[in-house]
C-alpha cells in the first residue's frame, strides 16, 4: 500500500460526500448569482460608503455591486471561508484522530507502509475534495454566465472569474492545511477547536489590521486573509502582487504539510 493507493481510496470514500457538498454550494452559487440585477444594486456602492469603516472592512477589497463580478466577489468569494472553509477544517481536523480514536490506524501502519506515504495519502484527499467543489462551482458558474438572462448585458472577463476562483481554491487549502497540521498530533476536539479559533484570528488581523496601532499593523503579514483578494482580479481587474500572494499560500501548506509529516512520524503510536 503506497502514496497514490491511500489517496485514492480515501477519495472513494469521501466522493459521494464531497459531491452531495458540490452539487449544495454549485446550487447555492447559482441562487445568489440569479438575484443578480444591475439597476437594483446600482445605487448600493453609493449607500455602503456611508456604511462604518469596520462593515466595509469586513467586506474587504474594491467593492462594485453594479457588475456581476463585484457581486459575486462580495457574496461568494469573499465570503468562501465561511461556506466551505468551516467546513472542511471541520473534516481535517477530525480526520487523522479519528484513525487514531477508532482503532483503525493500527492496522493500516502494521503494514509496509511509511508514515509519510499515510499523511500525505490522506491530505490528498482533501486537495482533491476542495479541487473538485471548485472545479464544479466553476463550471456552473461559466455556464450560467452564458446563459442566464440578466447577465446578457453584462461585460464578463472568464478569465479573471477563472484566477478569481483558483485564487479561492489555493486559500481554502491552506485553511485546510492548517487544521490537518494540528490533527497529526492533537485530539479531534482540541485540533477542530485551535484550527477554528486560528481562522478567527486570521480574519480578525488580516482583516481589521489597519484599526490596529501603527507601530503592529504589520502584523497582517501573518493572516492568510491578507494574502487573499480575488476582487483584486475581478473587480480592480489587476493582478499586482497576485503571484506573490499565490506563492505565499501555496508555500504555507507545503510548508505545514511537511512539519505534519515530520511531528507525525515522532509520535508515538505504538501497532
Amino acid at each position: 500500500m503506497k502514496l497514490h493507493t491511500i489517496a485514492v481510496i480515501e477519495i472513494k470514500k469521501s466522493f459521494k460526500g464531497i459531491l452531495k457538498v458540490s452539487l449544495f454550494m454549485s446550487i447555492f452559487v447559482i441562487m445568489i448569482s440569479s438575484i443578480f440585477d444591475p439597476d437594483l444594486f446600482a445605487g448600493m456602492d453609493e449607500v455602503l460608503a456611508n456604511y462604518p469603516d469596520f462593515i466595509m472592512e469586513m467586506i474587504g477589497g474594491a467593492l462594485d455591486l453594479a457588475t456581476f463580478g463585484g457581486f459575486y466577489t462580495v457574496e461568494f468569494l469573499a465570503m468562501i471561508w465561511i461556506w466551505l472553509g468551516i467546513y472542511f477544517i471541520l473534516q481535517a481536523g477530525q480526520d487523522i484522530p479519528s484513525t487514531i480514536e477508532n482503532k483503525t490506524i493500527d492496522l493500516t501502519l502494521s503494514k509496509p507502509l511509511k508514515r509519510w506515504e499515510f499523511v500525505l495519502g490522506r491530505y490528498m484527499r482533501f486537495v482533491f475534495s476542495i479541487f473538485f467543489v471548485m472545479v464544479f462551482i466553476g463550471i456552473l458558474t461559466f455556464l450560467f454566465i452564458e446563459f442566464a438572462p440578466n447577465l446578457q448585458d453584462q461585460d464578463i472577463n472568464l478569465v479573471e472569474f477563472f484566477w478569481g476562483l483558483t485564487w479561492a481554491f489555493v486559500f481554502l487549502v491552506s485553511l485546510t492545511t492548517t487544521a490537518f497540521f494540528f490533527s497529526v498530533f492533537l485530539t479531534r476536539k482540541q485540533s477542530t477547536g485551535i484550527a477554528f479559533g486560528i481562522l478567527v484570528l486570521f480574519f480578525i488581523i488580516g482583516t481589521f489590521y489597519s484599526f490596529f496601532d501603527e507601530g503592529i499593523q504589520n502584523i497582517k503579514y501573518l493572516s492568510l486573509f491578507f494574502y487573499y483578494d480575488p476582487s483584486r482580479i475581478i473587480v480592480s481587474h489587476s493582478y499586482e502582487n497576485v503571484v506573490r500572494d499565490f506563492l505565499i499560500l501555496i508555500g504555507y501548506s507545503v510548508v505545514l504539510i511537511n512539519a505534519s509529516i515530520l511531528l507525525f512520524n515522532k509520535r508515538d503510536i505504538p501497532v
